[in-house]
């Protein structure tokens, strides 16, 4: 069990928070760096309605043409997990699919999840689709099936599900504020670690389309955009257009991060939430008021200077509470600050929406170049707005080019409104740069450990498939990830290699031979040898270099469809 003694002190946590591993699965794209890919190109990632999950609904009601879907939200690894297929199957695919990516985001931040739970860890998951509540009362289950499905639907149960399965030991909680979710969620989180109450924090999203009610009523108030096409911030929009995601983040204070030698994507400077109460004269009218006051408040809690915030990454989903944000964000920014929301590629992910802002100006910050806002055309016009207020940020544009003067971290802030009222606002700005170990020409070892040479070699061939994407990667990195963020088990192996084309060699050379060799190169030091006898020496002691993401994971997916309705087929959407 970690040992809660060992939580950041004031001091560390006084200089930010890191985002040290992500992962999602947007419309159109499977993980961060596609997704900002087809951002840049932009790219229409909208498509019809997914009426098969629902083809016993003879008519679905549904007139909305396009949306943002998921292509595949059925398929599940039970077995990594240690899930039984019966217990999979009466799973909420909003529980298996966030299981995969919290997976996939740990690994991205260069750890193997036994080593990663060694840290006492928050979960902090926002989720507020009942879809599946649907088909817990109305689906075909048998008897045996019918007992797992208190777990497989209780929301609840989703960050306490990633908690027991990855043995995590800090806060579970599930987060609901309608739209706001997921930055409430960044906000929990960031704050959980500041009272010490666990070391770090995984925040995860979740948001699919499983049945078709909602989006009939949605479309029914006249919320959303017939024809699919979402123009946020635009005179002429139509509404919102309806999307899904899945997504998780890896923050953990950054003082720490770079004792850990982290990759940081980005660091948080700050987070607030509040509440607009009866400003608005309504439930569920956006307050501008009460945005621009959180975030005065945010800014100067955290000391930032407004005038330092480069650009927003806003809410901005098409909808009417288009213009508080930016009569918002009039009163507080400087005027001309660079606006976007990324709603008009991929549409409105609900609880999820939150965490598609922050990959999208993260993975911005780390390629440099921030990606426009497809579909505006035209400002949205209001008497209390300025044109000169805001700028929208309609084409692809280097960091640089907004920068401004001096050499300051670039800063954005990212933005949510809630349904109900609960706003919040995120501060992030790029890291700073350090110095990198130069070209090594001594040999390093990378290690690889399964609990037999059957599972090494599968470790050799993923790590193969993985350096064939990016030759380019630093020796070092590799070396320090796999000797500090896996597991030792068993069966043990040194690759020795002095460059990254060296080492894909010996591992081919070894993979080719028969294998009864548990090293390939030399020279052997003392250390390499005490751990291919067994030991467990400390590798951040012998060896230079910064975590990297080595994905090494074997998925093993199989399809668990929604059931079969009980008396076969409807014709009506469910009430």
């Amino acid at each position: 069990m970690p040992d809660i003694s060992k939580a950041a002190s004031p001091r560390e946590n006084a200089e930010g928070m890191a985002i040290v591993g992500m992962s999602c699965r947007f419309p159109g794209s499977m993980g961060c760096e596609a997704y900002y890919q087809s951002l840049l190109s932009g790219a229409d990632l909208f498509s019809p309605p997914p009426r098969e999950r629902w083809s016993w609904c003879a008519d679905d009601a549904v007139v909305v043409r396009r949306m943002g879907g998921l292509d595949d939200v059925f398929s599940f690894d039970n077995a990594l997990f240690r899930l039984s297929p019966r217990e999979a199957e009466t799973m909420d695919p909003h529980q298996r699919l966030l299981l995969e990516e919290v997976w996939l985001a740990i690994e991205d931040a260069g750890y193997h999840p036994e080593i990663f739970a060694r840290r006492s860890t928050g979960v902090f998951a926002a989720i507020y689709n009942q879809d599946f509540q649907f088909y817990t009362r109305a689906g075909d289950w048998d008897e045996i099936s019918r007992m797992y499905l208190a777990m497989g639907s209780a929301h609840s149960i989703v960050p306490n599900r990633v908690s027991y399965v990855f043995d995590l030991h800090g806060p579970s909680e599930v987060v609901d504020t309608a739209c706001s979710s997921a930055l409430v969620a960044l906000h929990r989180a960031v704050e959980a670690i500041r009272n010490g109450e666990c070391e770090q924090a995984v925040v995860g999203g979740a948001s699919l389309l499983l049945e078709p009610s909602r989006l009939v009523m949605l479309q029914d108030l006249g919320l959303l955009a017939i024809d699919g096409d979402c123009m946020p911030f635009d005179r002429d929009s139509g509404g919102q257009v309806l999307g899904e995601g899945v997504a998780a983040i890896i923050v953990k204070p950054l003082a720490r991060a770079r004792k850990d030698r982290d990759f940081v994507y980005a660091v948080i400077g700050g987070t607030g939430v509040n509440h607009q109460g009866a400003r608005s004269g309504g439930l569920t009218r956006p307050s501008a008021a009460a945005q621009a006051d959180l975030m005065r408040r945010t800014y100067a809690r955290h000391r930032i200077d407004p005038e330092t915030i480069r650009y927003v990454e806003a809410h901005g989903n098409g909808g009417s509470g288009d213009v508080s944000e930016l009569l918002a964000f009039q009163d507080v920014l400087p005027a001309g600050t660079p606006v976007g929301s990324v709603k008009g590629n991929i549409g409105f992910l609900e609880a999820a929406g939150g965490l598609s802002q922050v990959i999208k100006v993260v993975m911005a910050m780390r390629h440099g170049v921030l990606p426009g806002t497809r579909s505006h055309r035209h400002l949205l016009e209001d008497e209390a707005l300025s044109d000169e207020a805001c700028r929208i940020l309609q084409a692809d544009t280097l960091l640089e080019a907004l920068r401004g003067e001096g050499k300051q971290p670039f800063t954005v802030a990212v933005h949510a409104y809630g349904l109900g009222g609960c706003n919040a606002h995120v501060v992030l700005r790029e890291p700073c740069s350090i110095a990198r170990a130069g070209m090594t020409e001594a040999a390093l070892p990378l290690l690889f450990s399964g609990e037999d040479v059957t599972q090494t070699a599968e470790l050799v061939e993923r790590f193969l498939l993985w350096l064939a994407e990016d030759p380019a990667v630093s020796l070092s990195d590799m070396a320090f990830t796999l000797a500090t963020g896996r597991p030792a088990r068993r069966h043990r192996l040194a690759i020795m290699a002095s460059t990254p084309a060296e080492a894909a060699t010996r591992c081919r050379a070894w993979l080719a031979s028969d294998r009864a060799e548990r090293a390939e190169g030399h020279p052997l030091d003392d250390i390499v040898r005490d751990w291919l006898a067994g030991g467990a020496p400390d590798w951040n002691l012998h060896l230079s270099g910064s975590r990297i993401g080595i994905p090494l994971t074997a998925w093993r997916r199989r399809h668990y469809p929604l059931p079969p309705l009980k008396g076969g087929a409807s014709g009506e959407v469910p009430a």
